[in-house]
């Protein structure tokens, strides 16, 4: 066997475990997968749930099969229906809500974070958006009555 195949036999093996990782390991496992830069290099086709990093994020992949090319970035506007950002380091909570940077799915019940402003999601989105999230008041999320604590300075972007 070449270095080359002995080299792509283990990337399969990489990918095979990776993928069989939560995503709670994935994040704390990220040097483990493909950069979104070598995927593009060579435009990998993947099925969805595909995990991969762009800068220091790790993202998921939304559609049945996706091929990665460069003018697809992830977190851009415009590729809320490709990826998601993972991020399972927040509890959705009042006291921990989850920084909302666009490109997410909103989960009814759960606080979100953005530009110092709480937000509680009154309903699924169902599907990632982009729109800020004061754009969305009345629509999934109202801002969160949170006995007059201000949150400035939290998470400021």
């Amino acid at each position: 066997m070449t270095y080359l195949e002995a080299a792509l036999k283990k990337r399969s093996e990489i990918d095979t475990a990776n993928a069989l990782m939560s995503d709670e390991q994935a994040l704390q496992n990220k040097g483990a997968y493909r950069s979104w830069a070598m995927l593009v290099k060579y435009a990998v086709e993947v099925e969805q749930g595909y995990r991969f990093r762009h800068g220091d994020r790790l993202y998921k992949v939304l559609q049945p099969t996706f091929t990665f090319v460069d003018t697809w970035e992830p977190g851009a506007i415009g590729t809320e229906s490709l990826f998601a950002v993972i991020d399972e380091s927040h509890a959705g909570t009042l006291n921990d809500p989850i920084p909302f940077e666009g490109n997410m799915e909103l989960f009814k019940g759960l606080y979100y974070i953005q530009g110092g402003v709480v937000y509680r999601c009154t309903r699924d989105t169902g599907m990632p958006v982009y729109n800020t999230l004061s754009e969305l008041v009345g629509l999934y999320v109202e801002m969160a009555d949170d006995g007059d604590k201000s949150h400035s300075g939290l998470l400021e972007e």
